[in-house]
């Protein structure tokens, strides 16, 4: 029986852990300390997640593909192979594009556009404190 109670919150907790403390509107707040993970979690299980509000932070980037600008907010996770970048691309709506490497949080739903996961932004602000940004 202990067991059972015993497993059954490792369970739970590591839910918690995994898609991050959320917030009464049931939006997913990806957390620092576990960026990578979360992170990952919302890309391998992202049937789950479509259609949820996702927020986190990150690095501000422009990168230009067949001469059409494309946005992410990111981190870098130091991998086996050197730094992975690990984060989502943007689709900024009505918002303006920040500066290369601005420290942003965004907030948005989780879609998938040709083929591809995206964020949909709702909400994308500039903050003065920087996270870490290798994770």
């Amino acid at each position: 029986m202990k067991r059972l109670i015993l497993g059954t919150l490792v369970a739970l907790l590591t839910t918690f852990v995994l898609v991050g403390c959320g917030s009464d509107d049931d939006t997913v707040v990806i957390s620092e300390r576990f960026f990578a993970n979360e992170m990952q979690e919302v890309v391998l299980n992202h049937q789950q997640y479509l259609g949820r509000t996702i927020q986190f932070e990150g690095m501000f980037r422009t990168i230009s593909v067949s001469d059409v600008d494309r946005f992410l907010v990111m981190r870098y996770h130091d991998g086996c192979c050197g730094e992975e970048p690990v984060g989502l691309e943007v689709i900024l709506g009505d918002f303006e594009p920040f500066a290369q490497d601005a420290w942003v949080e965004v907030t948005g739903i989780l879609e998938v556009a040709g083929g591809f996961l995206v964020l949909e932004v709702t909400n994308i602000r500039e903050l003065s404190v920087r996270g870490r940004e290798v994770i």
